[in-house]
C-alpha cells in the first residue's frame, strides 16, 4: 500500500491517491475485508484486480471500478481473490467537476465508472493498470484519465465557500450563519448542495462534525471536552451521532482496527490528509 498526492493539476481537487494490492489468501483467517466510515469525502476507486464484494445497509453487490458519492452510514468491502487499485479521495464539493449531472444519485451508494464514462474507456484504465508495471506509473495513468472527465467551471463557489466553513469549522458554525454570509438563502444553497454534493448541507455538516470530535479526542483530551469543542451539545449527544452514522460508540472507533488489512489502510491514512477517515 503506498499513498501519493496528486500532480498541480489536481491538487485543487484531490486531497491524496492510494495504490494497493493484497494477494489472494494475504489474510489466513478470511477474505481481505474493510470497513469504510463516512468522512464526506467522495472517491474513486479503479480497479485492476479481482471484482469486490460490498454491503451498504441492508444492500449487497459485486463491484468493480466505481464511484462512491457522499456516505452516512459505513460500508463493508471484502475480496477472497486479488484485490488491486487505485483510489482517489476527492475534496468534498469536486466530485461534480468529473460527474456531469445532479450527484443525488451518488450518494449513498456506489456508481458504476462503466456507466458514468462509458464501458470502453474505463475497460481500456483497468486493462492499462493491470498491464503497468510500477506503481507510480499506474498513478499517473489513472491522474491522466481523471483529468481527461475534469471540467472545472461545474465547480459551484457557492457549494466551495460553505463546505470550507462547515470542514474549517467542523460544523461547529451553523449552516444558517453561513446562508446569511454568503447572500444566498436556505433553499438555493439546499438545491445546489444537493447538486454538487448530493445531500442536503446540514447532512454534510452532521458528519463532518463526528469526525471533527474523532480528530480531538487525544491523550490530554477527555471525549466530554471533545464533543463540546467540536459544537456537540454533550458526550451523549456525540454517542449518539456515532451510533447512528458509524454504527458503533467513539471509543470503539478509535479502538485498533481488528483486520490486518483495516490495520494497514488505518496506519496510510494517518500521514495523510486520509486522517479523518477512520477504517476497521
Amino acid at each position: 500500500m503506498e499513498a501519493f498526492k496528486p500532480s498541480a493539476a489536481l491538487a485543487p481537487y484531490v486531497t491524496d491517491i492510494w495504490a494497493w494490492e493484497i494477494p489472494a489468501g494475504a489474510q489466513r483467517a478470511a477474505p481481505a475485508a474493510l470497513t469504510l466510515l463516512p468522512d464526506g469525502f467522495p472517491t474513486f476507486c479503479l480497479l485492476y484486480g479481482d471484482a469486490l464484494d460490498a454491503v451498504h445497509g441492508d444492500k449487497a453487490w459485486t463491484m468493480r471500478s466505481a464511484i462512491c458519492g457522499f456516505q452516512a452510514r459505513p460500508m463493508q468491502m471484502s475480496c477472497s481473490g486479488f484485490a488491486a487499485g487505485i483510489t482517489v479521495r476527492c475534496v468534498p464539493w469536486a466530485l461534480a467537476c468529473f460527474v456531469r449531472g445532479s450527484l443525488e444519485e451518488a450518494a449513498h451508494r456506489r456508481l458504476d465508472c462503466r456507466d458514468v464514462f462509458g464501458p470502453r474507456a474505463v475497460e481500456d484504465l483497468e486493462s492499462s493498470l493491470f498491464e503497468l508495471p510500477t506503481t507510480l506509473a499506474r498513478v499517473r495513468r489513472v491522474e491522466a484519465f481523471l483529468l481527461a472527465q475534469l471540467h472545472a467551471k461545474a465547480a459551484d463557489p457557492l457549494v466551495r465557500l460553505v463546505v470550507c466553513g462547515i470542514t474549517g469549522n467542523a460544523g461547529v458554525r451553523a449552516v444558517r450563519d453561513m446562508v446569511r454570509d454568503s447572500g444566498s438563502s436556505e433553499r438555493t444553497l439546499e438545491r445546489r448542495f444537493r447538486r454538487s454534493i448530493g445531500v442536503p448541507p446540514k447532512a454534510f455538516s452532521r458528519v463532518a462534525r463526528l469526525q471533527d470530535a474523532l480528530r480531538r479526542r487525544g491523550d490530554q483530551v477527555s471525549w466530554a471536552e471533545s464533543a463540546i469543542d467540536a459544537g456537540y451539545y454533550d458526550q451523549a449527544h456525540l454517542i449518539r451521532d456515532a451510533q447512528q452514522i458509524f454504527g458503533i460508540t467513539p471509543e470503539a472507533v478509535k479502538a485498533p482496527p481488528p483486520g490486518e488489512v483495516a490495520q494497514g489502510f488505518d496506519a496510510l491514512g494517518r500521514g495523510t490528509d486520509l486522517a479523518s477517515t477512520i477504517f476497521r
